[in-house]
């Protein structure tokens, strides 16, 4: 019954309308389709401020967010959201390794786009998952169920989403790569959290703690 409660929480009811809007776009447009209809503006403000706000999926923020929790003797939360990292971050590493699938700047031909931004788009076969948007979401599904206002998830749940979409922005990556990264942060995140509100875990921190 607890764990309904916690699953009610706004942030799962907007990954829910992401999930099915997600699918629906995967399945109506190709990659290509879909990057070019999400790419259609840029300017260069959007292009700086994306280019500062996607280091929000950057590992080093998990780790920093983690320093944190610490710092005020959060162990609890600092444990989950280290672990999820980690988990995730694994899940999209194994995946990188099997697909190899190029990403955009090595997938499109000369004149096919026009926004990619020197110094911040990369090219390679390493597009599929988004590690950034993997991180994100993992870290904004642990915070918001951490949280003790289960409407501050909308905010993490928004500000995770922008991650993915400035991943796409930049060049990076196809909405594809963002989606399963994003699908990867939430269930590794979930999985973390059921596995160490186990009551044994729980008393081992608290022993830790004295």
């Amino acid at each position: 019954m607890q764990a309904k409660k916690y699953i009610r929480q706004p942030f799962f009811f907007l990954w829910m309308i992401y999930f099915l809007m997600g699918v629906s776009l995967l399945f109506l447009y190709s990659k290509k389709e879909l990057f070019l209809k999400l790419n259609a503006y840029h300017s260069k403000g959007l292009d700086s401020f994306f280019a500062l706000f996607t280091e929000l999926g950057n590992g080093l923020f998990s780790v920093a967010v983690f320093v944190l929790a610490v710092i005020f003797r959060k162990i609890s939360l600092a444990v989950q959201i280290i672990t999820a990292y980690l988990f995730s971050g694994l899940l999209v590493q194994i995946l990188k390794r099997i697909f190899k699938m190029p990403r955009p700047k090595a997938f499109f031909g000369p004149g096919e786009y026009a926004w990619f931004i020197d110094g911040v788009t990369h090219g390679g076969s390493n597009s599929f998952p988004s590690g950034h948007t993997a991180s994100a979401f993992a870290l904004a599904t642990i915070l918001s169920l951490y949280s003790k206002s289960k409407y501050a998830g909308i905010l993490y749940f928004l500000l995770a989403a922008a991650v993915g979409y400035s991943r796409v922005y930049l060049g990076q990556h196809f909405f594809t790569d963002v989606f399963a990264g994003a699908v990867i942060g939430v269930i590794a995140a979930l999985l973390v959290w059921i596995f160490l509100r186990n009551k044994d875990f729980n008393k081992i921190l608290q022993r830790s703690k004295t």
